[in-house]
C-alpha cells in the first residue's frame, strides 16, 4: 500500500484511533509496518489460530510423505509472487515441480519470476461480527484460483462457529464452493484425538497407476490429486 506524504506513526495512530482501514479483498488492515519503501498490513493471527495452522501443516507435510507426491508446505510466512502483488495464505502448498525449477530471487526475495501453490488456506473469522468471509471468498476467486490454485480452504476454528469453506476448480474451469460447511477432523482420526492408522495394502484404482500404500489416509490423498489432475486435464483441454 502506498499513501503519499503520510508517516507510518501517524498511519498506525490513525487506525488505533478510528479503527481498521477496509481493503475489498482482504478485509480489515488493523495496523502496517514498513518494507522496501511500502506500507505492509499486519496478519493478525489469534493464539488458538495459530495452533490449529500449526496442526493443518504437520498434516499436510505427512500427505506429501504418505502419497510420495513430494513438494513443500509453508506458513503464512511463505509469500507467493501473483504478477506484481505479494500473498501470503496462512498454510500453503508447493508441488515439487513448482518447488524444483524456483530461482534464487523467487525463494529468497520478493523480485523473482512468480509462481503460484496449488493449495491455501486461510483461517479467520467467518460468521458475526468482524466475519472475513466476503473479503476471503473474494480473494479465493479472483486472487488464488485466477492465477493457478486448484484447492483452497476458509477455516474459522472458534469453539462457538466452527466452519470450513472448501473451493475447488469445477470440470469447466468454475470456481465451486462446497455446501458443506461442517467441522471435520482434520486429521483424518477420530474424535479422540488420535490420528494412527493399521497398515494395509492398498492399490490406487486408477488403471495405468501401479502405485500401492500401507495406510488409508496414503491413497486417500493419492486418489485426490488424481481427481484433481483430471479436472486440470479437462479444464486445459478447454481453453485449447
Amino acid at each position: 500500500m502506498d499513501y503519499p506524504g503520510v508517516e507510518l506513526k501517524k498511519l498506525n495512530n490513525y487506525v488505533k484511533k478510528l479503527g481498521p482501514l477496509l481493503n475489498p479483498v482482504f478485509g480489515e488492515q488493523p495496523a502496517f509496518f514498513i518494507d522496501e519503501g511500502r506500507f505492509i498490513p499486519y496478519r493478525m493471527a489469534t493464539y488458538g489460530m495459530e495452533i490449529l495452522v500449526a496442526k493443518i501443516i504437520r498434516i499436510l507435510d505427512e500427505w506429501t510423505t504418505w502419497s510420495r507426491i513430494g513438494g513443500r508446505v509453508t506458513s503464512s510466512q511463505g509469500a507467493f509472487i501473483f504478477n506484481t502483488d505479494v500473498r501470503m495464505p496462512d498454510v500453503a502448498y508447493t508441488p515439487p515441480g513448482t518447488h524444483r525449477d524456483l530461482s534464487n530471487g523467487s525463494t529468497w526475495t520478493y523480485h523473482g519470476e512468480p509462481f503460484v501453490p496449488t493449495v491455501v488456506i486461510e483461517i479467520d473469522k467467518l460468521s458475526g461480527q468482524g466475519s472475513q468471509r466476503s473479503a476471503l471468498d473474494r480473494k479465493m476467486r479472483n486472487e488464488y484460483f485466477q492465477h493457478g490454485v486448484r484447492l483452497g480452504w476458509l477455516i474459522d476454528p472458534r469453539p462457538d462457529c466452527q466452519r470450513m469453506y472448501e473451493y475447488y476448480l469445477y470440470n469447466n474451469g468454475g470456481v465451486q464452493c462446497s455446501d458443506n460447511t461442517a467441522w471435520r477432523d482434520l486429521s483424518g482420526g477420530n474424535n479422540s484425538g488420535s490420528s494412527s492408522e493399521e497398515e494395509v495394502d492398498l492399490e490406487c484404482p486408477y488403471p495405468t497407476c501401479i502405485e500401492r500404500f500401507r495406510y488409508p489416509g496414503a491413497i486417500t490423498a493419492h486418489v485426490e490429486w488424481h481427481r484433481v489432475e483430471r479436472v486440470c486435464q479437462k479444464y486445459r483441454a478447454n481453453r485449447m
